[in-house]
């Protein structure tokens, strides 16, 4: 079993046991979030020892050569000495602009950076509320509409992170964010292709931010984008996305509920992998992009690949995140 050294103790690494698994079991704070290899927020720097590149998938190359590597998702092979690298140097401090109440458990909260912030529509960052604790949200925003960044925050009871956004965080306060991530957003080149856009809910957020960039971007090709909900209370900013829809020739709404109690005939009760099937039942030159319950996406990823859709042209960002946060 291999050693790994750090902050001047030696510690043992059990077999199967990951880096981040071994630092926290010894008491030592490593900030980490979704504990799954994406949000890179557990990011840590070896200098010395070989690194397996299952730990660096998705990083940029340079940080790749630095040895630096996401702890979650590292179970090593040798031993290795390993620095904490500096957390506060990735980090943005943003203004709170608006918060509003969208649907009973849903926030959306709008930031303005004090400096200039580079993302794509439907990525993610990490929002923070201490040294160590943080949470993935996705960007609704848009570059060149919005000066802001817009998130939608669902409340989940007892959560450290959804509870101090929804109860504590008001106007003017001061919030750090680290730098954006992810693949799922809008890449100009074939205006023609239709998209289809699914998740369920506030896995709409990052979809929103997709649309209104391709909408901006004068995509041309048919826009599906497929909500799910629970209730019909969650189906927030329904009235919106109608109103959209009516605005441009190109895009259309649909909405599924799956609770049947009170929903208007207009808004389909079948679960969300069967309306998609339905709007888009040949999805061979289709564009998809899937956000939201890890097995929703993955399902919605299968139905479509059996359906025709080549993988390359699937992008996902499921939302993984650990418990009560």
């Amino acid at each position: 079993m291999p050693d790994i050294l750090f902050n001047g103790q030696t510690i043992r690494v059990k077999t199967g046991q990951t880096v981040l698994s071994a630092l926290l079991e010894q008491g030592h704070n490593i900030p980490n979030s979704c504990r799954a290899g994406v949000c890179q927020s557990c990011l840590i720097q070896a200098t010395e020892g070989d690194v397996p590149p299952d730990a660096q998938t998705g990083l940029k190359d340079t940080l790749k050569a630095q040895g630096y590597f996401m702890a979650c998702s590292c179970k090593p092979e040798t031993s290795l000495k390993l620095v904490l690298p500096d957390q506060m140097a990735s980090r943005h401090l943003t203004n709170v602009l608006e918060r509003k109440m969208l649907s009973k458990n849903v926030l959306r909260l709008r930031l303005m950076p004090d400096s200039p912030f580079e993302y794509r529509p439907g990525q993610f960052v990490t929002i923070w509320n201490s040294e160590n604790i943080g949470r993935n949200y996705s960007l609704a925003s848009v570059p060149g509409l919005d000066e802001y960044l817009e998130f939608h925050i669902r409340y989940i009871p007892d959560g450290k992170l959804s509870g101090w956004l929804h109860n504590e965080i008001q106007v003017d306060d001061v919030i750090q964010i680290q730098s954006s991530i992810g693949n799922c957003f809008y890449v100009a080149g074939s205006p023609d292709q239709n998209l289809l856009l699914a998740g369920t809910g506030t896995g709409l957020a990052p979809l929103l931010g997709i649309v209104r960039d391709a909408l901006q971007q004068d995509h041309t090709g048919d826009i599906h984008l497929i909500h799910g909900a629970v209730k019909m209370s969650d189906l927030y900013m329904h009235e919106e996305l109608q109103h959209m829809s009516k605005q441009h020739s190109n895009f259309f709404y649909h909405a599924s509920v799956v609770e049947d109690n009170g929903v208007p005939v207009s808004i389909s009760t079948a679960p969300l992998d069967k309306v998609v099937m339905a709007v888009v039942p040949k999805p061979t030159d289709w564009k998809a992009y899937l956000c939201g319950d890890p097995g929703i996406v993955n399902t919605l990823k299968k139905k479509l690949f059996i359906s025709g859709a080549s993988m390359s042209n699937i992008y996902s960002d499921p939302f993984i995140s650990p418990d009560h946060v």
